[in-house]
């Protein structure tokens, strides 16, 4: 039997195992191949298994009281941020701008007055009043310009934005509080099994890099070496246990007497004197081939042969006590 790399692997060999006219048993490795790739996604994978455990396990763990007083201290905050937006204008906010506005225009108007009176001297714009004139003016424009916001009333954006700043705070302390809610918990088992899923597949694909021996017997051919890409090699195995031994010219006429199980009497050209007993393990269930109008079918026969050194191929004749079933 020719065996080779499951499908949907890929890569190239790296390392071949056995030779030709090895025997092996099942279990041994045949072939290799560079599993680097499938070593890091493995890895990848039960790190996140890992971070999704810790933040499940994070998750369901008791708030602490560090954490609850933090919360109720941002719920308060937005719900007061809120409250001011939906307050605004502000009467003592407008009280206070406009006295400022006031008083920054007297200041502004002394100011103008100070330039005036030296306006034909030379090197006016160098002058002390020159620059207090403009520092007058540019404390004249804020004052104005925080006047007119302190009686605007909040734009609706910033309530909105308010608002979803308190309920999120809500939400975090009423997790806190309360610990997960059901479709959370439901939520994180689903998370916990794909994670868990993504380990196993992981694990399943780099298993596939190694091919091993199915079944005890000798290895007949090789086809690859290191470097090859593992869809152009294989490893051909006869299998040694039990042996199997067929003839493809049992006549139609004696096919009603035989049955799997039947006893039979193998004689093998190399050890022609020694019988090895074997039994009918299989009839095929078409003819194989023909002697002039008589139909010729396969049987196959199950023997041991573990005192000689048996090899595939050898021939043989088989000897079948038969006897009419009923």
């Amino acid at each position: 039997q020719k065996l080779s790399f499951p499908a949907g692997l890929s890569g190239t060999i790296e390392e071949i195992y056995v030779v030709a006219g090895q025997a092996v048993e099942q279990g041994d490795r045949l072939a290799k191949v560079y599993d680097d790739d499938l070593q890091t996604a493995l890895a990848k994978a039960e790190a996140s298994l890992a971070l999704t455990q810790a933040q499940i396990a994070n998750e369901a763990a008791p708030a602490l009281t560090g954490d609850i007083s933090e919360a109720q201290g941002n719920l308060t905050a937005a719900q007061a941020e809120l409250q001011r937006l939906r307050d605004l204008p502000s009467d003592e906010a407008i009280t206070q701008a406009a006295a400022d506005l006031r008083l920054r225009e007297v200041e502004l108007r002394q100011a103008q007055e100070a330039y005036d009176a030296v306006a034909y001297a030379e090197g006016l714009a160098m002058s002390p009043q020159a620059a207090e004139l403009q520092t007058s003016t540019l404390n004249y424009e804020r004052a104005q310009a925080v006047y007119e916001d302190a009686t605007k009333p909040a734009a609706e954006a910033e309530i909105a934005a308010a608002q979803s700043k308190v309920v999120q705070a809500q939400n975090a302390l009423e997790k806190l509080l309360t610990g997960l809610r059901p479709e959370a918990e439901s939520v994180n088992k689903a998370r916990l099994k794909e994670a868990e899923i993504q380990v196993e597949e992981a694990k399943a694909n780099l298993a596939k890099a190694i091919l091993y021996v199915p079944w005890n017997g000798v290895v007949t051919a090789v086809d690859g070496a290191p470097g090859v890409p593992i869809n152009n090699a294989s490893v051909t195995l006869a299998k040694t246990e039990p042996l199997r031994f067929a003839t493809d010219n049992f006549s139609e006429r004696n096919l009603a007497d035989i049955e799997v199980g039947d006893e039979a009497t193998i004689y093998l050209k190399s050890y022609a004197n020694t019988p090895f007993p074997a039994v009918i393990q299989r009839i095929e269930l078409e003819s194989t081939a023909k002697d002039g109008d008589t139909a010729l079918f396969t049987v196959y026969f199950d023997f041991n042969g573990d005192d000689f050194e048996l090899r595939p191929g050898m021939t043989g004749r088989v000897e079948i006590n038969i006897e009419p079933h009923s």
